[in-house]
């Protein structure tokens, strides 16, 4: 009968319909328009892959997603809701659509792959030890880690950090999954083992993936589309042979690493210096980031913020196997003592 249930439900979505709008949405931080009537949809089963130069928008925009941020203007919707209006307490249960992928796997230092990935589990669901267990165990085998399941994120490589974290990610089997630089730091095979699994969830599981990226090889390996950030609006979407033939300078000035294509004379400048496009000086840039980084977010497990992991041993007392979950006042109040993830 439940079987019954999930094929009517899959019935009913709309495979046209977009997973996610930005309609009009604008954005001002620290005086500077950071987005400026955004215009994108995001189909559903996709990857879309958002790039652009650094300071143009693209984490701003996924803060605002999942509702991390609010706009000034414009509408945002996910599953057709406008969440711009959402409560906090509509705000959490919409963030549940929702996986993330850090730039570093943000794994929890103390913590063993086994754990990391449960870790979500033990705070959403009411899974019994068994199911849990059987969930995870899925999770890691697809990632090809459940071998290394007992190891702690110290004593593993780079790219099996980010193979962890993608695990952690979809635990809990979201609609939606955000990626951060998911091939930063990683060598050329590594990351194409990235890429193949990003690409199975889309066509094996049917995901929904979104992922801002510098990386063009992998951009052009894993995209449905791609839509490229430019001064706070989508300056082109298409195809990767749509993006890579593309006739609009700007798009060809980064896709080639300014070896073709033209900027403006302002966004020239400012690439010059190191800043990025519309970035007047370094002091700007740095209130930018600051302002952002200011603003209201809600403390939510799957956008855990990231800190380092600086090979610290478990704090004293700290429990071998998957701790007692704290309330979350009494976890805020001890994070930063108690919370150790690897650099980014």
């Amino acid at each position: 009968m439940a079987g019954t249930d999930t094929s009517q439900r899959k019935a009913r979505v709309d495979p046209n319909k977009p997973v996610v709008e930005f309609i009009g949405v604008r954005k001002k931080l620290s005086g500077r328009m950071i987005l400026d009537g955004l215009d994108f949809s995001v189909r559903r089963g996709e990857t879309f892959v958002i790039i652009g130069y650094s300071g143009t928008g693209k984490s701003v925009s996924l803060r605002h997603m999942v509702g991390l941020m609010k706009p000034d203007e414009g509408s945002i919707r996910i599953d057709g809701d406008e969440i711009t209006t959402m409560t906090q307490r509509e705000l959490e249960v919409l963030r549940r659509k929702f996986g993330v992928l850090f730039q570093s796997g943000a794994l929890i230092g103390w913590l063993n792959l086994f754990q990391n990935v449960e870790l979500p589990l033990l705070e959403h669901t009411k899974m019994s030890k068994r199911k849990r267990a059987e969930v995870v165990q899925e999770k890691l085998e697809l990632v090809n880690l459940w071998q290394d399941r007992d190891k702690f994120p110290s004593e593993i490589s780079g790219g099996m950090k980010k193979r962890a974290g993608l695990a952690r990610a979809i635990a809990l089997d979201p609609q939606i999954v955000l990626y951060d630089e998911p091939s930063s730091g990683l060598d050329p095979v590594i990351a194409h083992e990235i890429d193949k699994l990003i690409n199975r969830l889309r066509d094996s599981h049917g995901m929904t993936q979104i992922v801002v990226t510098h990386d063009m090889e992998s951009a052009y390996t894993i995209a449905s589309r791609i839509g490229m950030f430019y001064h706070g609006k989508m300056l082109q979407i298409g195809t990767p042979n749509e993006i890579r033939t593309s006739a609009v300078p700007e798009v060809q000035h980064f896709i080639t690493g300014g070896r073709e294509g033209a900027v403006s004379t302002r966004s020239d400048a400012a690439i010059q210096h190191g800043r990025a496009p519309g970035m007047l000086s370094q002091r700007t840039a740095e209130a930018i980031d600051a302002a952002a980084d200011a603003a209201p977010t809600e403390q939510v497990y799957v956008l855990l913020e990231e800190r380092p992991d600086d090979g610290t041993p478990a704090p004293a007392g700290a429990p071998s196997t998957t701790p007692e979950l704290k309330p979350e006042a009494e976890l805020e109040s001890t994070q930063e003592h108690q919370t150790h993830e690897e650099k980014p």
